[in-house]
């Protein structure tokens, strides 16, 4: 009697990130512990001072002691956890109107034969949304994208793709978000959102390639649902398109709130206003407001209440946990010995080439600081001097970040907005990685592409 051979099985996202977190660890015992100074800018930043690192005396962390960085992790993460949760809770309230459900049911009934067309709209939108948004506001909506996946006959992959992957272009190109380009550029001494032109023409290609990699896997699995990443595994967040209720007069007062909030929200980002406190307050503030309009008892506006809270309870508690990771680093002392090598390899690249590989290695460096304002503030001020010297311009280098900040942030296995859109559709990460893998390499390509047209162009 033959064996069968166990097929491989992708661990779960909790346990991925466990095995991160004991792998840095592990790394503090092998690399040398070293150390940049920091400094104040004239702005008021704290920032490396490129010319100042030093290795220091040795400080490793214990692999078995990794999950007394958890407490911190969580607390350094409490503003996006509180934030996920809060929204997600005044989402529920809107979700449990049928008003998202209700729209999504006759706009897939409407538009059968132009599926196509409909992605490349909810991710253009989401694309534009995204502009002056940070992504992560919106991993609360990942229910809606959901909801409207399935009235289109696709499985949940699409669904987080039409808001993640659309809201993604919009966010990594960085053509108007304060925290992250604002602060590199404020480093780079750069007028905030200059060369906003070049950033926005790189959506195109970017934005191209993304419809297309998703409607090509949408076509597929409609015609073979087989074909799914998902297929056959109950992820808790299926929709019924049969039970799904009609769209009614009812709807709309609930439909004018929401679009009316999503409006204010756009606002507060332009404005620079905008924070996880205000995007709470604004998602609850939605809640009550349709819950109110659409005549939901107490207990119903309740349960929908928990309900919202309960479906982003995991995705925050991964996050939590991911942000532990780079405490590790920094109590081992090698985060800064790592940029510092990652740094060293750019002087051996010619000119049309450094920009690509500044984008490349913000990506490793993306690995081991997630935050953007905390990644700029430690790898500007070593890629500005090393763009004086290889001749390309400042603005190029900031595009570098840019890519390097955003697009790997959609499949990480730390990243706040893989762990948030995946995490809240009940998406294995394995899958979601084998999935997405081959959309992010022809990101890589086309963000070397554009790199190199800006360092030929002069690009400033």
């Amino acid at each position: 009697m033959s064996e069968t051979k166990k097929k491989f099985k992708v661990p779960p996202s909790l346990v991925i990130i466990l095995a991160v977190m004991v792998f840095a660890a592990i790394l503090t015992w092998i690399v040398p512990a070293g150390e940049y100074a920091r400094i104040t800018n004239e702005a008021g930043q704290t920032v490396v001072d490129p010319n100042s690192f030093q290795y220091v005396e040795k400080s490793p962390v214990n692999p078995l002691s990794v999950l007394k960085y958890v407490f911190d992790g969580m607390t350094n993460a409490r503003g996006i956890i509180f934030s996920l949760m809060l929204s997600g809770g005044g989402l529920g309230i809107v979700l449990g109107t049928g008003m998202f459900q209700a729209a999504a049911s006759t706009l897939g009934q409407k538009v059968k034969g132009k599926e196509t067309v409909v992605i490349a709209l909810i991710m253009g939108l989401f694309a534009v949304l995204c502009v002056p948004i940070n992504l992560n506001t919106f991993i609360p909506l990942a229910p809606l994208g959901l909801v409207a996946a399935a009235a289109l006959g696709f499985d949940a992959i699409v669904g987080v793709s039409l808001i993640m992957l659309g809201g993604a272009v919009g966010f990594s190109c960085g053509a108007m978000n304060l925290s992250n380009t604002g602060t590199a550029q404020t480093i780079a001494e750069l007028p905030i959102f200059s060369g906003m032109w070049y950033r926005l023409v790189c959506m195109i290609p970017f934005y191209l390639v993304a419809v297309w990699y998703v409607s090509r896997y949408a076509k597929k699995i409609k015609a073979d649902p087989t074909k799914s990443y998902v297929y056959g595994i109950d992820l808790g967040t299926n929709y019924d398109l049969d039970k799904m209720p009609k769209w009614e007069k009812k709807h709309i007062p609930v439909a004018v709130i929401v679009v009316a909030g999503i409006g204010y929200l756009i606002y507060q980002a332009i404005q620079g206003t905008m924070s996880n406190s205000s995007a709470s307050y604004l998602f609850l503030n939605m809640g009550v407001l349709c819950g109110l309009v659409s005549r939901m008892s107490l207990e119903e506006m309740n349960k929908s209440f928990m309900d919202g809270m309960k479906g982003m309870a995991a995705t925050a508690t991964l996050i939590g946990f991911a942000y532990s990771i780079s405490l590790i680093l920094q109590d081992g002392k090698i985060m800064d010995t790592l940029v510092h090598a990652l740094a060293g390899l750019l002087n051996i690249f010619p000119n049309v080439l450094a920009a690509p590989a500044m984008f490349i290695m913000n990506i490793l460096v993306n690995f081991l600081i997630t935050s953007g304002s905390g990644q700029a503030a430690t790898v500007m001020p070593i890629f500005v001097p090393v763009a004086d010297l290889v001749g390309i311009s400042r603005q190029t280098a900031v595009l570098a970040f840019n890519f390097g900040d955003g697009f790997c942030n959609n499949i990480l296995p730390h990243a706040a907005a893989t762990m948030g859109f995946v995490g809240a559709a009940g998406i294995p990460f394995g899958k979601w990685f084998s999935y997405m893998i081959k959309l992010f390499l022809m990101w890589i390509v086309v963000g070397c592409v554009m790199l190199m047209i800006a360092t030929v162009i002069g690009y400033a």
